[in-house]
C-alpha cells in the first residue's frame, strides 16, 4: 500500500504590515494568512510581519512601514481617516512616495469588516456609526466593545475565503459609484480620496493573492 505523499513546503512570501490596531486590523491579517496558507493551489505561504508598536495616527502607521520594511519589497500600510485629514492626506502620499500598497478605510475599518456580511453603501457621519452594524452582522451582544480581544477573534473566525470575495466586489463597486462623487486631492501629488464610504482595502487584498499565486474569481 502506497503511503500517501506529502505536501511540499511551499516558498514563503514575506509582507509587513503597518497597522494601528492590535486587535481588529493585526487579527484580520492574520486570518488572511490563516486562509491563504490552507488554500492548496497557493504557489507561496504568505507570513505578515507587523510593524510595532501599534496605535498612532495615519501618518505614523506609514512612517513604521516604512522603518520595518527597509530592503523589504513587500509592504502594506493599512490605515483610517477617523476625521484626521491632515495626517491621512500625509500617510496616503508618503506610502506612494515609498511604494507602500495602501489600505487606507474612510471612515474605520470597521466598514471594510462589514462589507464581508453585508452590502453598505451609505454614508455615515461618525466613524463610531458602523459599531451597531457590525455587531449585529457578526452576531455580537448589542453592548459588546467591538475592540476588545475576544470579540476581534470571534470577528474573525467568521470570515472564511468567500467572505473575503465578497467584500472585494462589494469594494469595487463602492469604488465605481464613487466616481460620481467629487473626489478631494492631496495637497503635493495629488492623490485622490473621497468621503466615506472608500476603501482602497480591498486593492490590497487582491495584491496579496495575486502575489502568492491565488486565482480569485471576481
Amino acid at each position: 500500500m502506497e503511503r500517501p505523499q506529502k505536501e511540499l513546503r511551499k516558498p514563503e512570501l514575506l509582507y509587513i504590515v503597518g497597522c494601528e490596531g492590535k486587535n481588529q486590523e493585526k487579527k484580520y491579517f492574520e486570518r488572511v494568512q490563516y486562509i491563504i496558507n490552507s488554500i492548496p493551489s497557493r504557489r507561496w505561504n504568505v507570513l505578515f510581519d507587523f510593524a510595532e508598536p501599534f496605535g498612532g495616527n495615519p501618518r505614523c502607521v506609514v512612517e513604521r512601514t516604512i522603518n520595518k520594511s527597509i530592503g523589504k519589497s513587500n509592504k502594506v500600510a493599512v490605515f483610517d481617516y477617523d476625521g484626521k485629514r491632515k495626517e491621512y492626506e500625509e500617510a496616503l502620499e508618503l506610502a506612494k512616495e515609498n511604494k507602500i500598497e495602501l489600505g487606507n478605510t474612510n471612515y474605520c475599518f470597521d466598514l471594510w469588516l462589514i462589507l464581508h456580511k453585508e452590502d453598505y453603501f451609505h454614508s455615515v457621519s461618525h466613524q463610531d456609526d458602523y459599531a451597531n452594524d457590525l455587531r449585529r452582522v457578526f452576531g455580537l451582544l448589542a453592548d459588546s466593545n467591538i475592540k476588545k480581544e475576544a470579540n476581534v477573534n470571534r470577528i474573525v473566525s467568521q470570515i472564511d475565503l468567500s467572505d473575503i470575495i465578497t467584500a472585494i466586489k462589494r469594494a469595487d463597486k463602492i469604488v465605481q459609484d464613487n466616481l460620481k462623487k467629487t473626489q478631494h486631492l492631496t495637497p503635493n501629488t495629488q492623490i485622490a480620496y473621497y468621503d466615506n464610504p472608500d476603501t482602497q482595502m480591498h486593492i490590497a487584498l487582491k495584491t496579496i493573492f495575486h502575489k502568492t499565486g491565488i486565482k480569485m474569481r471576481l
